[in-house]
């Protein structure tokens, strides 16, 4: 072939599409893990403390430390699937193995058979549920997000898949798990949300297989051991620039989602099923912003369009130290949640153009590692953010047990809602500033890794032995474009 038309057929292979209705089913697999994990990360301190009556500090405490059992959990993970090489696929394995495991394991964390008579026995049970939860819910997210970079290919196709699989996730996963969570334990109990959100989970995990669509060669390509593939991937300092992004950016969502039950309860003295109208203008104005912040990602790139988002965020977070209703907070909430869109957008395109980089630099394709070191940064900030406000609470004077708080708290709660999410935005900028793949080193990355991909299914065709002209069970993995 000549370089023109090797040049036409990497471009063909850069610019090819996934159809609206494989994206749509394959979003369905982040709504159920944004479903499940975003009710754990916004109400199981609330839960645990205010519920069922532990120390504020002992949760705290114990989530921040369980929280680095995902160091080793994560990146395991990810060897062992970028290593795996079923009949079903690399990354479908483990989503329709684990989808009834992963929900039963969240249904448990609220439902714990241990009394308050008990603390020490309560708070143990409460560790060793999370960790269990923890660790599934590590494995099949892990493996849904690893498809993304497979499944989309240039800045163009990425911005407008991971927009429509963020939207359905905003809506089916967050919408459902912030907004309504406390009309369901409010009216019918936590039990009755164990179930309810643990059936829907898996449902929509099973749902995902049919869009999702893997390329076989990949699964036949070298496999490095796993300190092999640890070293490359912490050594890739454009990686660690992005593990700082994703860290400041999902702090920040964090944040507002642990504090806005205290928010309610104790700044603005509202009941819980008015948190939803709180919550709800957050995440909906967040959702809705993804089709806007899409476009400003195409026409300017991830690096810049998360830039804006950041800033915008810090401003907008300014008036939570000060506002007095619940109309002004509803209205602060919403322009946060729209400032915040882009930020939800870029992590999947900054982690699909950094796999796409070592792609093109070692031959490899490592989503399962890369994925799985995120995966501990990913569980982190909520971590980090328990720990920070059950300590603030401690030192604050909060008691569960008393009808009214100290005027501490209430500070206490407005400082956590404004400053900590702009500490966040300062370090996401600093790195931002520094991340190297953008304008035209990006789109260099992308043809070239475009080209791979086709010398890659080439030499897999090739390595593959002839089979007979018959029927066979084994199901489509590639799936119809």
């Amino acid at each position: 072939m000549t370089g023109m038309v090797l040049e036409e057929l990497d471009e063909r292979e850069l610019r090819e599409t996934v159809p609206l209705w494989r994206t749509v089913f394959y979003a369905f697999g982040n709504a159920a893990g944004l479903l499940t994990y975003w009710t754990f990360n916004t109400y199981v301190q609330y839960f645990y403390t205010d519920v069922r009556g532990l120390p504020p500090h002992w949760v705290g405490r114990g989530w921040f430390a369980f929280g680095f059992w995902n160091a080793i959990n994560d990146p395991v993970a990810g060897w062992l699937s970028d290593r795996t090489n079923t009949r079903w696929g690399r990354r479908r394995f483990y989503i329709g193995v684990l989808a009834v495991p992963t929900a039963v394991a969240f249904a448990l964390v609220w439902l714990p058979p241990v009394e308050l008579t008990n603390p020490t026995a309560l708070m143990v049970y409460f560790l060793v549920v999370i960790s269990i939860y923890d660790m599934l819910q590590s494995v099949i997210t892990l493996n849904q997000d690893a498809l993304f970079p497979e499944m989309y290919h240039d800045t163009g196709n990425r911005a407008g898949g991971t927009s429509v699989r963020q939207l359905i996730g905003f809506l089916l996963g967050n919408g459902l798990a912030v907004a309504l969570t406390p009309q369901i334990y409010g009216k019918y109990g936590w039990g009755a949300l164990a179930a309810m959100w643990g059936t829907l989970a898996s449902l929509m995990y099973l749902a995902s297989l049919v869009g999702i669509r893997e390329n076989r060669a990949y699964a036949q390509q070298e496999n490095p051991s796993l300190r092999d593939q640890v070293g490359v991937v912490v050594g890739n300092r454009t990686f660690l620039i992005v593990l700082f992004i994703n860290f400041s950016t999902r702090f920040v969502l964090a944040v507002m989602l642990a504090i806005m039950p205290f928010y309610a309860e104790y700044v603005l003295g509202i009941a819980d099923e008015k948190l939803t109208s709180l919550l709800i203008a957050l995440l909906v104005s967040a959702g809705a912003s993804l089709l806007v912040w899409q476009y400003v990602i195409r026409l300017y790139g991830t690096r810049t369009g998360m830039l804006i988002s950041m800033v915008s965020a810090a401003a907008c977070a300014v008036p939570l130290l000060f506002v007095q209703t619940i109309e002004a907070t509803m209205v602060v909430l919403a322009l946060l949640g729209f400032a915040i869109g882009g930020t939800v957008i870029g992590p999947d395109m900054l982690f699909a153009e950094v796999v796409d980089d070592d792609y093109v630099r070692t031959g490899l394709r490592r989503e399962g590692m890369y994925r799985g070191l995120l995966g501990f940064v990913y569980r982190l900030p909520p971590a980090v953010a328990g720990l920070i406000l059950g300590e603030s609470l401690r030192q604050a004077g909060y008691n569960a047990d008393l009808t009214t708080q100290p005027e501490t708290v209430g500070t206490v709660i407005r400082v956590f809602a404004a400053i900590l999410p702009q500490l966040a935005v300062v370090m996401g900028i600093g790195m931002l500033l520094a991340y190297p793949l953008y304008g035209s080193r990006l789109l260099d990355v992308q043809r070239r890794a475009a080209a791979l991909r086709r010398v890659t299914k080439s030499t897999a065709r090739e390595r593959s032995p002839k089979k007979p002209n018959k029927m066979t069970l084994e199901p489509d993995l590639a799936g119809d474009r």
